[in-house]
């Protein structure tokens, strides 16, 4: 009966780690193929941390299956500040510095990205962003729009 017990608390307390794990809504998104072959998904995470002046900061990761071995892709983003749920911005940004996702003889990767941003990103302050993740071999893979919040 005790390991029964035992047993039930272990499982109701990992159900609430997982639960608390998850990322809050709006953060994360599947990544799906426009073109060539592959999928995966993309995760933000935006901080409390005012870094040099910048208001904004986030933590992110791309992670990719499916697709071509031993291929290079850039990681884009099109911010909309109209947070409306519709992604309607102009222009695909890369990453800061350029990082290349480089997928392994198994046609899988991930990236890990920080971006920092000052005004018109102050907290509280919400954005619509769309992510692409284009291969040097055609793969195009895109996200769907996400609304993020500056904290």
């Amino acid at each position: 009966m005790r390991k029964l017990a035992a047993g039930t608390i272990v499982v109701v307390v990992a159900g609430a780690l997982v639960a608390f794990a998850q990322a809050e809504p709006g953060t994360r998104s599947a990544l799906t193929p426009l073109a060539g072959q592959g999928d995966g998904l993309v995760e933000v995470s935006p901080t409390a941390a005012d870094k040099d002046g910048l208001s904004f900061d986030v933590q992110g990761t791309v992670n990719i299956h499916g697709t071509t071995p031993s291929t290079d892709f850039t990681v884009l983003r099109r911010v909309d500040v109209n947070p409306d749920g519709v992604c309607t911005g102009a222009v695909w940004l890369t990453l800061p510095g350029n990082p290349v996702l480089t997928t392994s003889p198994g046609g899988a990767g991930a990236l890990h990205f920080e971006i920092q941003r000052g005004a018109p990103f102050v907290d509280g302050t919400r954005f619509d962003v769309i992510w692409r993740v284009v291969g040097a071999d055609g793969t195009i893979l895109e996200s769907d729009c996400l609304t993020v919040t500056v904290k």
